[in-house]
């Protein structure tokens, strides 16, 4: 008897790459609006979360009995609110309906610690959400909408993930943009740089995942994912800086880093391109996101690697792609 298939939406991106390491691609559905840049074994069908007869389509050709929901609208730079709602909540709603249309019980939804917006003190799973831009906002109403549909079949299992930032091997996003930026030596520690940022290794991420999918619970599991050990900004560019072979990053004021964003905040405005200085990314580096992960290690879990191996392998991995 054929092994029942599990549908992986957004399989085709960085998150989606590492579950296709840890997971049999045999069993792996990619439901994905492009192809898969990597070497791939699964099945790989073209959609959109945001269309239900796609949706529907790929739910009625295979026999699927688990939903990893990975495909969000995640980016910070260049999309309009509405965009984030259409695919993060709206996308969310069009799969569960589907999965009830098709009976699939199980559902695990990549959510983000963006739920709890800013906090004077670290996060956990029972602290208030209270998100505070389009994307946190977004995916608490992505959460609200599994919250309703577990309720309407209590044999549902729900689960939530919500990591950190997330870094490993194939990561183009916020840690690969500070890994290029040391590298090239302009690259600078802003203040003390001692606030926390809690990040979270791929393949830790995944294998948490995967640990917790295993006896999943009915109704709604919700868990934070971050590494240990905890590390402040300056401790995170000492890591990448040692990994490059450079030298430790300079140190300057705040306000006059902040000062010297100004005139690049003006250019974005005329330009319309996201370039790796401005206020804004000034304000989000000095930002402390400090989330707690105590409550998955408690249900069993115990990870692979630290964030210092995990900075360590995306800095190989970045030389590699760098010397191609």
């Amino acid at each position: 008897m054929e092994q029942k298939k599990i549908l992986i939406t957004g399989g085709s991106g960085f998150i989606g790459y590492h579950f296709h390491r840890y997971i049999d691609e045999r069993r792996i559905v990619n439901f994905d609006l492009v192809e898969p840049e990597f070497e791939y074994e699964s099945i790989y069908h073209k959609g959109d979360v945001r269309e239900s007869e796609q949706v529907d389509e790929v739910l009625s050709k295979y026999d699927i009995d688990c939903i990893i929901h990975l495909a969000a609208e995640h980016k910070d730079f260049g999309i309009i609110e509405a965009e984030y709602f259409r695919t993060n909540e709206y996308g969310t709603k069009v799969i569960t309906e589907a999965a009830t249309k098709y009976d699939i019980k199980n559902f695990v939804y990549y959510s983000s610690v963006a739920v709890y917006g800013q906090n004077t003190v670290p996060s956990d799973e029972n602290t208030a959400l209270a998100p505070n831009n389009p994307y946190g906002t977004s995916k608490q109403a992505a959460e609200q909408v599994l919250e309703n549909w577990s309720k309407q079949d209590k044999i549902r299992k729900v689960l939530i993930i919500r990591p950190t930032v997330v870094y490993g091997v194939r990561n183009f996003a916020n840690v690969y943009r500070l890994v290029r930026q040391i590298d090239s030596g302009l690259y600078v520690n802003i203040g003390k740089a001692n606030n926390i940022k809690s990040i979270a290794f791929v393949d830790n991420l995944v294998q948490a995942m995967l640990y917790l999918m295993q006896d999943m619970k009915t109704g709604i599991s919700i868990y934070n994912y971050a590494d240990e050990k905890q590390m402040t900004t300056h401790e995170i560019a000492e890591v990448i800086s040692a990994a490059l072979g450079k030298k430790q990053a300079m140190t300057l004021p705040y306000g006059l880093m902040y000062a010297l964003g100004v005139p690049f905040d003006i250019l974005i405005k005329l330009t319309g391109k996201d370039l790796p200085i401005s206020t804004n990314r000034i304000k989000k580096l000095c930002t402390e996101t400090y989330h707690k992960a105590d409550k998955i290690r408690t249900a069993g879990f115990t990870p692979n690697y630290d964030n210092k191996y995990g900075l360590e392998k995306m800095v190989e991995w970045y030389l590699e792609e760098k010397n191609k």
